[in-house]
């Protein structure tokens, strides 16, 4: 079948879709780490089944933003689907392309996004929502300090999203288990489980899996950056972003954001 053939199936089975109050991929009423209450569309099947030869390439694979596929795949911040394999197979893809720090700043770090292939992500739209987190005036540029580029070639930071078994061998010797994510010298490594549901912890203390996001970016990176991991300064208090808001918060309300919170 022809590639507009089948763009044209996909979305006439979106569409029909739209109106479902059909429950999340792989999430139970019970399971909060998997739910941000937002009851997002299930990507039907057929999607899940077919995805497009270069899941990272160019031109008509670039979502349009008004498509029934291109909102969904957005809001689950690039995934074709929410259900998240444990182990992808391990081939990492550099998303081709380029795009220069969007402000001047003291350093301009070179960033590189790279995805496991076998995930199912719309690399192009992940890339995107990285870089925003990362040069968003919340972010660790708040201050002037730092802006990012991002390239797909000699970079300062590897930016990778995983699945959980991949995330374990990339952050080694760091035990993340399968459920966490990781920030060294050079390299931050995404997990995918959580990108695309968020944590228990995080969303019981009233956040959302969107915000998550970009705390999981900002976190990670921070580390990148050499910072350590904090306590929570008190009940109350917005918890700084190298607070392991995966893990809990002590008391503190959710962020994702360098330049919020003490």
């Amino acid at each position: 079948m022809g590639r507009a053939r089948w763009a044209a199936l996909l979305l006439a089975c979106l569409a029909a879709l739209a109106g479902a109050d059909a429950p999340t991929p792989g999430v139970e009423p019970s399971d909060p780490a998997r739910s941000d209450g937002a009851n997002l569309p299930r990507v039907p099947l057929l999607l899940e089944a077919w995805q497009p030869p270069d899941i990272v390439g160019e031109g008509w694979r670039v979502l349009p933003p008004k498509t029934p596929a291109g909102e969904v795949v957005r809001e689950q911040g690039g995934l074709w689907s929410l259900e998240v394999p444990y182990d992808a197979g391990g081939e990492l893809r550099t998303v081709p392309g380029a795009d220069p720090a969007p402000r001047e700043a003291d350093r301009v770090l070179r960033v590189r996004v790279e995805v496991e292939r076998g995930l199912g992500v719309n690399g192009v739209e992940f890339a995107r929502q990285v870089l925003g987190t990362l040069n968003d005036p919340r972010g660790w540029g708040h201050d002037g300090s730092v802006a990012f580029a991002r390239t797909d070639g000699a970079a300062d930071i590897d930016l990778t999203l995983a699945s959980p078994a991949t995330t374990d061998a990339l952050c080694a010797p760091v035990d993340t288990g399968g459920r966490v994510s990781c920030g060294r010298v050079g390299y931050a490594v995404l997990n995918a489980e959580r990108w695309a549901h968020g944590a228990e912890p995080f969303l019981a203390a009233g956040g959302t899996v969107a915000e998550y996001r970009h705390y999981l970016v900002n976190h990670e990176v921070g580390h990148v950056l050499g910072n350590p991991h904090v306590r929570c300064p008190g009940p109350g208090a917005v918890a700084p972003v190298m607070v392991q808001q995966t893990l809990g918060l002590d008391g503190c309300r959710p962020n994702g954001w360098p330049g919020e919170g003490g």
